[in-house]
């Protein structure tokens, strides 16, 4: 007990000093390094309905072809400082108020910096045909909606952050080619922020730093 009254009372030599910084430095460079992350992105880069393609689709049948949906969604790890390690990634394809589809990513560990592609095809229950049918020959649009839920965890040197929650989705809309009307990559955004809560750790833990060594 005496050798902390020492140190904080007296005058601490240069040891003392880093003896006493270096464990309150890592426990904010912890805190830091596990709260304030960024990602991953997410992207549709592909998105194709066979059954919605006009061109194939003859105006007297009454028997779908092919009831399936393949897509091409991006993760991307924007960080060059952490690399991913994710669980099951869950995907849901859904039309109007259902779920028609789902498919789950199996877990993988993605490098710094790095994009993952998974380009798969699902097969559609319950999807309301007739319906997408009629929007789309009609000139009008079909729209989708995919969601992706996952808890990756973010990796620095040989530590570990806890797990992220991640609930991101985005509307997709189809038209009679049975593509995906928007050219470009569509973003899967985020439905909540929960970056206030590691800003506050953040801030918290530096500011004991500072007492500590005013």
């Amino acid at each position: 007990m005496d050798e902390f009254i020492v140190c904080f009372e007296d005058a601490p030599t240069d040891k003392q000093s880093c003896l006493c910084f270096i464990p309150t430095l890592a426990i904010t460079l912890w805190v830091g390094l596990s709260f304030n992350l960024k990602g991953p992105r997410c992207y549709i880069q592909e998105f194709y309905v066979p059954t919605l393609d006009l061109s194939q689709t003859t105006s007297n049948s009454t028997t779908i072809i092919n009831p399936s949906l393949f897509f091409d969604v991006t993760l991307k790890n924007i960080l060059d400082d952490h690399s991913i390690r994710y669980g099951d990634v869950n995907l849901t394809f859904s039309y109007g108020q259902n779920a028609v589809a789902n498919y789950i990513v199996p877990s993988f560990y993605q490098g710094k910096g790095k994009t993952a592609h998974r380009r798969e095809v699902v097969e559609a229950r319950g999807m309301p045909w007739d319906d997408a049918l009629r929007a789309v020959s009609n000139g009008s649009k079909a729209v989708f909606r995919v969601d992706l839920a996952a808890k990756p965890r973010f990796r620095f040197w040989f530590w570990y952050s806890r797990k992220k929650g991640v609930r991101i989705g985005a509307n997709v809309e189809v038209d009679g080619s049975g593509l995906k009307v928007h050219k470009d990559d569509i973003r899967l955004n985020f439905a909540a922020s929960k970056g206030s809560a590691g800003l506050f750790a953040l801030l918290l833990s530096l500011s004991v730093t500072l007492v500590l060594f005013h």
